[in-house]
């Protein structure tokens, strides 16, 4: 299911109501028969680059995918023999254009998320402007990370 939503209808509804209106979207995606099928569609893609892409025919078009890994928690189980990793992040090579938003659970707090975004830079500075109360900036004192003053 794609939802398509124009930014003046954003504009006038609550974020709540954007919230609740995601969350339907994604309440058929969340089961486990729907991660099989996605399993399967993935293993008979493994040759093709898997990109997402406006579908819209404007080529001016912005396209954003939301995936999820609140509940793919890596950090439990993998060490490298120095300890778990603080962090997990995503990677988007610099030539791709397309953009993308993924939430993970934080490393320190399960009740706060690390967002990753590849977007624009005018959005992302939308974002920060009016948006700052929601997203904090990721230093190493969130991630409680000492630095060894003696390097």
């Amino acid at each position: 299911m794609i939802l398509v939503t124009s930014v003046q209808d954003l504009k006038d509804i609550t974020l709540s109501s954007v919230a609740n209106e995601v969350h339907e979207l994604f309440k058929n995606a969340s089961t486990k028969e729907h991660f099989k099928e996605l399993i399967d569609w993935v293993e008979d893609q493994r040759p093709n680059v898997l990109i997402s892409r406006p579908f819209a025919q404007n080529e001016k078009a912005l396209s954003i995918m939301v995936s999820s890994a609140l509940k793919f928690s890596l950090t439990d189980n993998m060490d490298f023999g120095w300890g778990k990793p603080v962090l997990i992040s995503s990677h988007v090579p610099t030539m791709r254009t397309d953009c993308h938003v993924m939430p993970m659970t934080s490393p320190i707090n399960p009740e706060d998320w690390v967002v990753y975004m590849h977007l624009p830079t005018k959005h992302l500075d939308y974002l920060e402007a009016h948006a700052s109360h929601v997203f904090k900036p990721l230093t190493p004192h969130y991630l409680e990370l000492v630095l060894n003053s003696r390097i």
